[in-house]
């Protein structure tokens, strides 16, 4: 499930007659310049886009925030043998790990994100991602294996304190695949803080992450077609990502499965179409993504729409139609672009009385 920049040339004709406006006529300001690069990070690829006074600014800027990125994956690729996760995994129970205080954070990030979905986000699915055989193709484990894969799963196994992780079982096997992504943009924005960058524009496979100047303008597939957009969405700042399994996925004698799985079942968990959430840092957008695809519309609207601090937006296959479900933080930040979509608005239900 992707998302994707979009041009908006009533907000560009806009801007070129404040620009033209606030001219001098002897010596109109330099255009700022842009630098768009592409390239492999992460297990993915990475589009970014970063505007600065001049072009080295602008190029010198994308490459700290490459950077940033670089050394996120270097830290918690469990892909790699000496990252940080990987040690961590392999560590004997008990035997406490001193992290780096951004992979310290980043795990704390994690554990907030588990709390708050009640599970349904959970990086301590490594074991089931094995049994799962998602990154070798896929196949179906027997009943044992997944209920022995189970058993690894759950952060209360996971002890943080003062700058070290110890597991405290030893079938506990970390998987950046849900939150990764996400943090690694978070210490990329922050490198960008540092550069003379007024403007950028990240995309990690699919996870949008913005800086600078707003608003920016992206578009939500239907989540049955990649390539057709069905909605429009305004951000300023902060991060946006998408949940669903259009994209990847295996099949085995016939039926498909997804690669999100259930932390809680150890299943894959049920495809309904997609999520996406905007949250003001990028690891609450990525976890907070791929629990709530886990908890489904309802039990992942409940929760949503009693949290002023992000945005949620499910969209739903029904029939030839698509039901779009937002909830209060889109509003007047979403568009449908085609007819087929029916755009519903979730309120928050009433406080508990007391």
């Amino acid at each position: 499930m992707r998302l994707s920049l979009i041009s908006d040339s009533a907000a560009a004709a806009a801007w070129l007659l404040a620009a033209a406006c606030a001219a001098a006529p002897a010596a109109p300001a330099a255009a700022p310049a842009t630098v768009e690069r592409r390239l492999g990070l992460m297990g993915t690829t990475l589009e970014l886009s970063v505007e600065a006074p001049g072009r080295a600014q602008a190029l010198a800027a994308s490459e700290t925030a490459v950077r940033a990125l670089e050394d996120a994956e270097a830290r918690l690729s469990t892909w790699r043998p000496d990252s940080e996760l990987s040690a961590l995994n392999a560590a004997p129970v008990g035997r406490p790990v001193r992290l780096s205080p951004a992979t310290y954070g980043a795990l704390c990030d994690a554990r907030a994100a588990w709390i708050r979905t009640g599970g349904a986000f959970d990086p301590s699915v490594g074991a089931l991602v094995a049994a799962w055989g998602l990154r070798s193709g896929g196949r179906v484990p027997a009943a044992a294996e997944r209920e022995a894969a189970l058993r690894g799963v759950g952060l209360d196994a996971l002890r943080l304190e003062a700058g070290t992780a110890t597991r405290t079982r030893a079938e506990l096997l970390l998987e950046e695949g849900g939150f990764g992504k996400g943090a690694g943009l978070d210490r990329a924005l922050e490198a960008l803080a540092a550069t003379a960058a007024t403007r950028a524009l990240l995309d990690l496979g699919g996870q949008v992450a913005v800086y600078g100047r707003g608003p920016f303008f992206l578009a939500v597939s239907d989540p049955r077609e990649r390539g057709r957009p069905v909605l429009r969405l305004r951000i300023d700042h902060g991060s946006v990502a998408t949940s669903g399994n259009s994209e990847h996925g295996f099949a085995v004698d016939g039926a498909r499965y997804g690669h999100i799985l259930d932390p809680r079942s150890g299943a894959p968990a049920p495809d309904f179409g997609s999520v996406t959430v905007w949250a003001p840092r990028a690891c609450w957008a990525d976890a907070l993504a791929t629990g709530y695809f886990v908890l489904g519309p309802e039990d992942a609207l409940a929760r949503a729409g009693t949290d002023p601090g992000c945005a949620a937006l499910f969209l739903e296959v029904r029939g030839a139609r698509l039901r779009a479900r937002a909830t209060s933080g889109w509003q007047g930040r979403v568009q449908a672009l085609v007819p087929d979509v029916d755009l519903e608005w979730f309120d928050r239900p009433p406080p508990t009385p007391e």
